[in-house]
């Protein structure tokens, strides 16, 4: 899944340094099936979630430390291995609406998506069927998508709501997700006349990453934030990590420092693993350590 169109010969190099001619370096994108991916300011008052004391555990495989390392790790870069110097979400509540030629499955696939990312992240999202939603989920043939982005089944892009303001502010910072400090508006541009599974896909992993992480990792075996598409559906890893994106602590604007400062107690009550085989004392798993 996943960038800025600050001039060609930046976006160039971007897309060599990515190894593809892919997406322009300001959006995030999935991947199609066999290809490969290209991929502030002000504040606004922390948004009240109602976080249980602690969740589940993801899994025993994945201890506190470990899930927050992660955290950090898709947080604070790109896919193409850009950093990003400011944590960003959506505070306050969301919207999301379909636009364009939306396929059949569509509505139903959002509504699914919705009702997990509301029970099991705890963010507060929810259909809209009018403008101005914050997030817009726009479907166009494949033809056109991948005229803009070749290799790229689905993408996204902050600060717009259609193709035709997508096209218009092409080459403008306004496209520049390294310039968002608080998300306002996000598009995902989607294929109207693809399956109905990868509908459903590109509905999960990019709905996840307008909201959250703009990283994929290839360790990341059970999330959908892994562009070898092990998973194309949100996982209990993907949960707690959105999760995580939206506790209360955090905030929109804030560095990376301040977040590592607080991801530790946050993943603690998220996760609630305990330190897990994700800790490390001295350079090395809990488990082995002797100092």
């Amino acid at each position: 899944m996943r960038h800025s169109f600050q001039g060609a010969a930046a976006a160039l190099l971007t897309l060599a340094l990515a190894g593809c001619l892919a997406a322009p370096a300001t959006q995030v994108t999935k991947a199609r099936p066999g290809g490969s991916s290209g991929s502030d300011a002000g504040f606004t008052a922390p948004l009240a979630l109602d976080l249980p004391p602690r969740a589940a555990p993801v899994s025993p495989r994945h201890g506190d430390a470990e899930m927050a390392a992660s955290f950090m790790d898709l947080t604070f870069a790109m896919e193409t291995g850009r950093t990003l110097d400011h944590f960003s979400r959506f505070e306050g509540p969301i919207t999301i609406a379909l636009t364009g030629a939306v396929p059949a499955t569509a509505p139903a696939d959002l509504d699914r998506v919705i009702a997990r990312l509301r029970a099991e992240a705890g963010i507060p999202i929810s259909r809209s069927s009018g403008p101005g939603a914050a997030i817009t989920v726009e479907f166009t043939p494949r033809a056109t998508l991948h005229r803009l982005a070749p290799s790229a089944a689905c993408f996204v892009v902050p600060n717009v709501s259609s193709l035709a303001e997508f096209r218009r502010q092409r080459g403008s910072d306004a496209l520049d997700w390294a310039q968002v400090v608080e998300r306002q508006r996000v598009a995902i541009f989607a294929p109207s006349d693809a399956s109905a599974q990868e509908v459903r896909d590109c509905l999960h992993e990019e709905v996840a990453q307008a909201l959250g992480p703009l990283n994929d990792l290839y360790r990341l075996s059970d999330s959908v934030f892994n562009d070898d598409n092990f998973n194309s559906v949100l996982t209990p890893f993907d949960m707690a990590i959105l999760r995580a994106t939206y506790a209360p602590e955090l905030r929109s604007g804030m560095s990376r420092a301040q977040v590592q400062a607080l991801i530790g107690p946050v993943m603690a009550r998220v996760n609630g693993a305990g330190p897990g085989f994700g800790a490390t004392r001295c350079g090395v798993p809990i488990a082995r350590a002797r100092c």
